[in-house]
């Protein structure tokens, strides 16, 4: 029987009532741009975050993009990021005109490491030519947040803007002194896609803006309609990317479910973690004051290949996220990036395997890819932790791993 790697239509049928009632409705009244169901989901999704507004816009790129335009980010700029997503990332700010400026990441957590954006912006702080702006755009891969307390005194410090890119993270948080703060809610602007697979995703492509700032609300839901400013008068060059009504009713019945839907997640990788423990694989690190949505549950092996074969013929779904990090992908050539640049970020390509992940996986199931994993690694020499071969102690989990 297969275990599959994402379950959607396990997910669809936990609201399928709902979604039938609000699809006859649009259907009914024929507003399938904008609306009502359109502003409904965007009030209700800014609440959930915590955030003043939320724009709705076509895809996760369309709303990272348009954050960096309405920021008067271009030509001349720089936005410092991870190399370790998705391509969208680096192509929404090339699309700007800026320069993506790659940094490693933390060999922990996989996100950007605070420690490598000081150290690229005390290098280059006194630079002739100094870029009109400077970005700090950290990715909140795998569900985890990145470290936005720290993230966000090192912009403050070097006059630096944040953008927040939350395409995998709806509904993760920080502990912080004023409480806990969702990914989304720590920087000037975040972009979320809303794409099927996502924790919260449509039955299309989607995405979403969140900001706190009344112009800025204003410029990007401007810039997603074509620079409208009215019916038929348009203050700049703009985009055709909407969110539409249909994608906007799927998203307000799971926005209901996501809370649910991520504590299954977590109860999900807290039994992957015990049942892992110790077998030879590196699991996911959650630090003290973070709470993972595990969008993905990535471990890490030197035996990665040999594994994702196992899982496939004992009929388990699997991926890999990512295979080649964004500096050495063929459409960022011109950056003039190379390989062993970045070294972290490129050994966690080379060993990361994502394990089935969604809220419709049983106790059974966990077991089962468990066991295949253990018998295999069982069978293979020699153990990864850290980046080195180790001893099976020192591959224990995380005490934070999976809550």
């Amino acid at each position: 029987m297969q275990i599959k790697f994402v379950d959607l239509a396990a997910m669809n049928d936990e609201i399928r009532e709902r979604v039938d009632r609000e699809l006859a409705e649009i259907h009914k009244n024929t507003a399938y741009i904008g609306g009502p169901h359109v502003e409904a989901f965007e009030k209700e999704f800014a609440g959930f975050l915590g955030v003043r507004h939320v724009i709705g816009v076509g895809s996760g790129t369309d709303a990272l993009r348009l954050a960096l335009m309405a920021l008067d980010v271009g030509a001349g700029d720089e936005v410092i990021t991870t190399p370790m997503t998705f391509i969208a990332t680096a192509a929404s700010i090339i699309q700007t005109g800026a320069k993506p400026v790659f940094v490693d990441v933390d060999p922990e957590t996989c996100n950007l490491s605070p420690q490598a954006v000081r150290r690229y912006l005390e290098t280059h702080k006194n630079r002739n030519g100094k870029p009109h702006k400077q970005v700090i755009l950290p990715v909140h891969l795998y569900g985890l947040p990145a470290a936005m307390p720290e993230l966000n005194a090192i912009a403050q410090e070097f006059g630096a803007l944040v953008v927040e890119e939350g395409c995998q993270a709806h509904g993760a948080r920080i502990d912080t002194p004023d409480g806990w703060i969702r990914a989304g809610a720590m920087s000037s602007a975040s972009a979320f896609s809303f794409y099927p697979g996502k924790n919260l995703g449509g039955w299309g492509e989607g995405g979403a803006v969140a900001v706190d700032n009344d112009e800025l609300k204003a410029r990007i839901a401007s810039l997603r309609d074509h620079g409208r400013i009215s019916h038929y008068a348009h203050q700049e060059i703009g985009y055709n990317a909407r969110l539409d009504a249909i994608q906007s009713a799927v998203l307000r019945a799971k926005l209901e479910k996501l809370d649910e839907w991520n504590g299954r997640r977590r109860k999900l990788a807290k039994a992957y973690c015990k049942r892992l423990a110790g077998c030879g694989v590196k699991l996911p690190a959650e630090p003290a004051g973070y709470e993972s949505v595990y969008h993905l549950f990535v471990i890490r092996t030197e035996k990665r290949d040999t594994l994702r074969q196992a899982l496939l013929e004992k009929n388990i779904g699997c991926g890999i996220h990512y295979p080649l990090p964004l500096h050495l992908q063929p459409a960022c050539r011109h950056l003039g990036y190379k390989s062993g640049d970045f070294p972290e970020a490129e050994r966690i390509a080379d060993t990361a395997l994502s394990l089935p992940m969604h809220p419709a996986l049983t106790s059974s199931d966990i077991d089962r890819v468990a066991d295949v994993v253990r018998e295999t690694m069982k069978k293979e020499s020699g153990l990864f932790a850290g980046g080195h071969i180790a001893n099976t102690a020192a591959c224990e989990p995380p005490p934070t791993c999976g809550g």
